[in-house]
């Protein structure tokens, strides 16, 4: 039976490319059916594969696109053609024929698709040359398994390029003079031949920007590492200069190596293609002086630059490419820095993949993705890309989403989208993107039902850990996640009616087993074997129903402490109970001196005479806040905040509260005074200099003193 919170799976019309008049779709279903039975009979069916130039499809030139890795594909219950502009465009054809068999439908996707009588034709071609993934991200790096299963993915879905580029690897970065290891090198060859099988790029790319002499000795050394990779079979290559400082961002000395490298290597290599570069300053934001001219001027210019947009994360539009492609003097290589988690690691990116302009493939020279280290788990996202880069204009990531949750893991797709759903959004980050659709029911059922769900489709997905093992594996640790985030906000449910019933009793039990809970949660940790390079608490729903359930169980613990005695041993103690307090700091009062609620920047300042004419602007409220179990204070005379600055407000109405940023922890000392540390993004201690807050790693120690 389906779960209430599940969305019901309707036919939706907008998602495939159906005729208009009833005719012709009665055609096609027709012709499916044809499609299917003729698929199921090659012994009937005659099957014809082959490559521009060869006698097999001489009969079907005029058909195939020009396109490099076009293909043309014709299937009727007579014949089936799939003929490819080059081996690659052959190769996707096949791909396109049993992507059809398995979902049944021909959809959009395809730029061109021409019904039959009998059948049907698809013309097809890539929007962007060269389109893929790089493992670029900080933490532990993919597995050889991992990498072997995505060379698969790649291939089925289109993508032709693969970046080898993980931070940790010390061979990439921190030892890139060394020659890999034998057993290392011999893993690496294997990876590189599964690529090439699935018509994938595979590139190797090296990180010598962080130790690198602008000298001969290292320049040959770069070359050497290079031919140790070429015997290996890799011939694609990228040098990295990302994240760095000092003498190896250079652009001048980064141009001439790519210049070098490109005279002394690639040009000796008839088949090897041109050098990728990421450059120190690859985002706008980043940008500056003539880094970006120098290389666009000095750089040879088939060398590829990559970029990721006006900022480190950031999603790509056309105002971007035309900027960047003016500075560099050619098409940037983007680099998106989505699903990639190595900044948000508790957080895991299975949302729609959205943002990017559908009219950007004449301006790029190539897209990868960067992805999380959870390699199954990104392939949600990978989908969607894939299906952008090959038909950019057409690219619906509704559609592209749902197809991705189907195929990924068929035999609970309702449970795994729900999971999906409550896995978006990144979270506050120094970064500032974010992610729309996080929950999307949770405001639309009852609370009580949504809790029940996050547990009975956490079961679901848990149960199913045979069918799609490697999956589950990555994704179990926010599974079992979910299931207790629903646990915990059912007791919260039972909470609030206890408390409504005035039952002081099941209230406090209600608590002691969310609380239970809670130290449950906080023991899932996910990568938590020897060597892990980052271990990450996951966090599920981290913007909707995690807010919602701490800040409740916050907030009904305060309200019940206002009427009841019973059991307050067991429930969490404030540091300071709200109230109006005075705060001292050797014997002298913080005064707002300049009392206004109108007036903007300035800030409290100590005074050592109690103000006997207007005391409001000595007391200060010190109050609770849910949402982030922390305290806010206002002056009781005008109620400006303190910000993270120890000023009041920079400007009321453009800096309103912002409870991250301006809630404070009051801990208690021993001798009975306390410290006050701002615990949201600023991360400083209050201590008190020249008679006024300031905001830093000393601490000064107050007394807090209640009117």
């Amino acid at each position: 039976m389906k779960m209430p919170c599940r969305k019901s799976q309707e036919w939706d019309n907008s998602k495939y490319s159906v005729p208009e008049d009833f005719d012709k779709m009665m055609r096609q279903i027709v012709l499916l059916l044809l499609f299917v039975l003729c698929l199921g009979s090659f012994g009937e069916t005659k099957k014809v594969v082959g490559t521009a130039g060869e006698k097999a499809v001489k009969a079907y030139l005029k058909k195939i696109p020009q396109q490099a890795e076009g293909f043309f594909l014709k299937v009727t219950p007579k014949e089936i053609i799939v003929a490819g502009r080059d081996e690659s465009g052959t190769f996707y054809g096949e791909q396109a024929l049993k992507q059809i068999q398995n979902s049944k439908l021909i959809n959009s996707k395809y730029k061109e698709v021409n019904l039959l009588d009998d059948g049907f034709e698809i013309r097809d071609w890539p929007s962007v040359a060269c389109r893929g993934v790089i493992e670029g991200f900080y933490g532990n790096p993919w597995s050889h398994l991992d990498r072997l299963r995505q060379f698969e993915f790649y291939g089925k879905h289109k993508l032709n390029i693969y970046v080898y580029g993980p931070k940790d690897d010390p061979y990439h970065r921190a030892h890139w003079r060394d020659p890999y290891p034998e057993t290392e090198a011999a893993k690496l060859r294997e990876l590189v031949e599964a690529a090439h099988r699935n018509r994938v790029q595979f590139v190797w790319a090296i990180h010598p920007g962080g130790d690198i002499k602008w000298n001969k000795q290292d320049s040959l050394a770069v070359v050497n590492k290079l031919n140790l990779m070429y015997g290996l079979g890799v011939r694609t290559f990228a040098v990295f200069f990302d994240d760095i400082g000092g003498e190896g961002a250079r652009a001048e000395k980064q141009a001439g190596l790519m210049n070098y490298l490109t005279d002394n290597f690639v040009r000796k290599h008839k088949d090897v293609q041109p050098l990728i570069i990421c450059p120190t300053q690859y985002n706008k934001n980043w940008s500056g002086g003539d880094y970006l001219s120098t290389l666009g001027t000095k750089m040879y210019p088939e060398v590829r630059i990559m970029w990721t947009g006006n900022s480190v994360v950031d999603m790509i539009d056309r105002d971007d490419m035309e900027w960047i492609n003016a500075q560099i003097k050619r098409k940037a290589f983007i680099w998106l820095n989505y699903p990639v988690n190595d900044y948000c690691q508790s957080r895991l990116l299975m949302g729609k993949t959205y943002g990017n302009g559908l009219d950007i493939a004449d301006l790029v020279s190539g897209f990868c993705s960067n992805p999380m280290e959870y390699a199954e788990a990104s392939k949600v996202s990978l989908y969607s890309i894939a299906d952008y880069c090959w038909n950019m204009s057409a690219y619906d990531a509704e559609r592209s989403w749902e197809e991705a949750i189907e195929e990924l893991m068929p035999t609970s797709k309702e449970a795994f989208r729900f999971f999906c759903e409550n896995n978006i959004d990144i979270g506050k980050t120094v970064h500032g993107l974010r992610r729309d659709g996080e929950s999307p029911d949770f405001d639309k059922v009852p609370n009580e039902l949504y809790f029940s769900c996050l547990v009975t489709e956490a079961d679901a997905l848990l149960a199913d850990s045979l069918s799609q093992p490697e999956m589950l594996q990555e994704i179990g640790p926010w599974v079992e996640t979910m299931r207790v985030l629903g646990q915990r906000g059912l007791q919260v449910i039972a909470m609030q009616k206890a408390l409504q019933e005035k039952d002081s009793v099941g209230f406090v039990a209600h608590y002691r087993a969310f609380q239970k809970l809670e130290d449950k949660q906080k023991g899932i940790i996910s990568r938590n074997y020897e060597g892990s390079i980052v271990k990450a608490k996951p966090v599920v729903s981290g913007t909707v129903v995690t807010p919602w359930v701490n800040e409740t169980a916050l907030q009904l613990i305060k309200d019940y402490k206002k009427c009841f005695t019973y059991g307050l041993d067991f429930l969490p103690q404030q540091a300071i109970e709200d109230g109006q307090y005075y705060i001292m700091y050797e014997g002298k009062f913080l005064t707002d001196v300049n009392a206004s609620p109108d007036r903007d920047g300035d800030f409290p300042v100590f005074v050592a005479e109690a103000d006997t004419i207007n005391p409001q602007r000595q007391l200060w409220n010190i109050e609770f806040v849910p949402e982030t179990g922390r305290f806010k204070i206002t002056n009781a005379q005008d109620g400006r905040y303190i910000n993270e600055l120890g000023t009041f407000w920079a400007n009321k109405n453009t800096k309103p509260f912002n409870a991250e940023w301006n809630t404070y922890v009051f801990t208690k000392t021993p001798e009975g005074s306390y410290t006050i540390q701002c615990a949201g993004r600023a991360f400083g201690n209050w201590f008190v200099e020249d008679n006024r807050i300031k905001n830093g790693k000393q601490s000064s120690k107050f007394q807090i003193k209640k009117l």
